[in-house]
């Protein structure tokens, strides 16, 4: 059944990614009296529906392309009886950045304001709702009860907000990829973001900062129970929402409540769409496909407790779903994936990849030298992803793309105790990187990786850029087959592409007292690392032109300090550039 066809069933409105307004019977909507189409609530009907502070978890948008958003918020109803709630849409396209938020309201009044809806904020949807503007496909014979699905042109900003009878949400801004000949675009990376570990200061800056959009690279949420006795803000504990590890379904969308309630990432949603994807804590630490390091079996059915994970994760996350949701359980399609790719004209090929569920083998049992780890048989990606990379990879070549990205979990380049050089053992590469540091990044799936680069250098590749989170600390990493003959200067070896990995927003790093003994020993056996730092949180600002990427780490002066958010430590500040056609971090030449 394809999402047209769902829209025109009585379950349209429930089961879509985007869902459907108000209309005809063949929507599920309601008609009017008269039967003469569509019609919007009176404002007093809804009022009774919902909650004082109906828009208390603001607004968000996400997964950008060249005409298409989606546009994304939550409402609070009156009761636990409400079954939906009707919202509905205003927008106005704006022109240039508006970038100044104390601006928007005068903006927004300017208009001419544009509405769409009715919209369904469903029970069984945790009364989210998601929009995708502009995706005129999607809403084909779609009937509304006010406006028209618009055509958004490429690179264009827009105001938006919600209505629910009498209340209206907080202005998000949002705008569209650029297509086309692109000079430059300027995005930011995060990951790691526990809410009772410190406030999101890191955010902040993010927000402030002129971007076409922000990577999430994972760990929006962690499920842990405990922490934050010591922090508040604005009088509000930073202790986990509910008190306990998040294993039911009211577990999960508590938390995610709690999170998006958040002032810090409640205004960076409503500045920047964003494109995310899942590592391990929006489940439980350390998943893999079919397991947890942290599940245990009293906490039930693993696989359960994953459906229940994503199942939210879709629901509270500006991201594009592409199947309908299941009509019985209201979960996520079993062929929904998170990996996909955006295209941002002729400048940059995004292929974001779940490293984590969808096809990772469990971890290597044995720390650093578990010889399972060059196992050919074992999977971080799995087949069905691999072979997508491998065509979007092709697609980015086949397209003249200057740059291609790989937006990711966990760190790509090895991280040595002990390298030697490789050798071919039945037309596998062993030894390498024989002793490892952590076994749930790439080092712990030799093989796997193996064909990564295979597939680079087979499809000829160039000016590959790899974004990772996870870590917690900061990395600029020029990515060979065997780091160990950089050791003797061997000026030969190539570099097949750089990583840059980007700090925590508050996950605690490596101790102050040994963090700068072990970022000045690294570079010893590790000669493609560039820049470590291993103590502070922060984010990295991206900047890619036709003829240089820039990747700036910039820091927060505090993540416990209220009257410090925001702000950052403009000392620790650190630059890397990559010309293009060098894969190689500029301050690193001449090797």
């Amino acid at each position: 059944m394809d999402r047209r066809h769902f829209l025109r069933t009585g379950l349209a409105g429930i089961s879509l990614p985007a869902l459907v307004a108000c209309g005809s019977d063949d929507t599920g909507a309601l008609q009017s009296s008269t039967g003469s189409g569509p019609t919007v609530r009176p404002a007093e009907e809804v009022d009774a529906l919902i909650a004082q502070n109906a828009f208390a978890w603001g607004v968000a948008s996400g997964d950008p392309t060249a005409h298409e958003l989606i546009l994304w918020t939550a409402i609070a109803p009156a009761n636990e009886n409400v079954v939906s709630v009707p919202l509905i849409l205003e927008y106005v396209l704006v022109q240039g950045q508006a970038e100044d938020p104390a601006q928007w309201n005068q903006l927004f009044q300017q208009g001419p304001i544009q509405q769409l809806g009715e919209f369904l904020a469903l029970k069984a949807r945790d009364y989210t709702v998601k929009i995708d503007l502009g995706n005129s496909a999607l809403y084909d014979n779609t009937p509304f009860g006010l406006g028209q699905m618009p055509t958004l042109a490429a690179g264009q900003t827009l105001l938006y907000r919600f209505k629910a009878g009498s209340q209206t949400s907080r202005i998000g801004r949002s705008k569209t990829l650029p297509e086309g000949e692109v000079e430059e675009i300027r995005f930011a990376t995060v990951s790691c973001s526990n809410l009772p570990a410190g406030l999101f200061s890191v955010y902040e800056m993010v927000r402030k900062e002129s971007l076409d959009f922000v990577i999430h690279l994972g760990d929006y949420l962690y499920e842990g129970g405990g922490g934050g006795e010591s922090l508040s803000r604005n009088g509000v504990p930073r202790r986990p929402i509910p008190a306990k590890e998040m294993v039911l379904v009211e577990d999960y969308v508590q938390r995610h409540q709690q999170y998006k309630a958040d002032p810090e990432l409640q205004a960076l949603h409503g500045t920047h769409p964003m494109i995310a994807v899942w590592d391990d804590h929006e489940i439980t630490n350390d998943a893999y496909e079919d397991g947890a390091d942290n599940h245990q079996p009293e906490e039930g059915d693993y696989l359960v407790r994953r459906a229940i994970a994503i199942r939210t994760y879709y629901n509270w996350m500006p991201l594009r779903e592409r199947f309908s949701r299941l009509e019985t359980t209201f979960e996520p399609d079993p062929r929904e994936v998170i990996y996909r790719d955006f295209q941002v004209g002729d400048l940059c090929s995004l292929i974001m990849l779940d490293t984590r569920i969808i096809g990772r083998d469990q971890q290597a049992e044995i720390v650093a030298v578990d010889p399972d780890r060059f196992n050919p048989q074992r999977n971080l990606l799995g087949l069905d992803q691999r072979r997508w990379l491998s065509d979007r990879l092709f697609a980015s070549k086949q397209q003249n793309s200057l740059w291609t990205v790989l937006g990711q979990q966990v760190m790509f380049g090895q991280l040595n105790l002990l390298e030697l050089p490789q050798v071919k053992l039945l037309d596998q590469s062993v030894l390498g990187n024989i002793a490892a540091v952590n076994m749930d990044q790439w080092d712990g799936y030799v093989a796997e990786r193996n064909r990564v680069f295979n597939m680079i250098k087979d499809i000829g590749i160039d000016n590959l850029v790899i974004l990772t989170g996870d870590i917690h600390t900061s990395w600029a990493i020029e990515l060979y087959e065997n780091p160990f003959t950089l050791l003797g200067g061997n000026p030969l070896q190539r570099s097949l592409g750089v990583e840059v990995v980007t700090p925590s927003v508050t996950s605690s790093g490596f101790p102050d007292e040994v963090a700068d003994v072990v970022s000045a020993a690294l570079p010893l056996l590790n000669p493609h690392i560039k820049y470590n730092e291993l103590k502070t949180k922060g984010f990295v600002l991206m900047e890619m032109s036709r003829t240089r990427l820039s990747a700036t780490w910039k820091y927060a002066q505090s993540i416990t300090d209220e009257s410090m958010i925001g702000m950052e430590n403009e000392a620790m500040r650190k630059t890397m550039t990559v010309p293009l056609g060098s894969n190689r971090f500029e301050s690193a030449l001449p090797f």
